[in-house]
């Protein structure tokens, strides 16, 4: 009986999570901001996912008080949005690495659905 409670207890401890959120961002700035969207694009290989995508943001925006987070099965990528600051039209490329896999992102408001593919 005092193996099988230490076997569970060890395989309680030994099953703690090691999730994680790797990310990394790149910006150009290209010039004024226009309501126009655009279209994310989405690179995926062995080491997470890439999106491309532009953004209007704050106009001083220097690539470090953007937030990214885990809701359940979802990352929330959030920029600064300054209502009285002026705008500029940013390309943004993010690089995102997580574990567990996540089922959708949600890019300062746009969600999108993160689909495996088969082989």
């Amino acid at each position: 009986m005092r193996y099988i409670v230490f076997i569970t207890c060890c395989s309680f401890l030994f099953s703690c999570s090691d999730s994680f959120i790797n990310h990394k961002l790149k910006f150009e700035k290209l010039g004024e901001c226009n309501s126009q969207a655009s279209p994310v694009k989405i690179i995926s290989n062995i080491n997470g996912e890439r999106y491309e995508f532009t953004s209007c943001m704050d106009d001083g925006f220097d690539g470090k008080n953007y937030t990214v987070d885990r809701k359940g099965d979802s990352i929330i990528v959030t920029f600064p949005n300054t209502v009285a600051k002026k705008k500029a039209r940013y390309n943004l490329v993010l690089d995102i690495d997580a574990k567990p896999r996540y089922n959708h992102i949600i890019l300062d408001g746009q969600e999108l659905t993160i689909v495996p593919s088969e082989r």
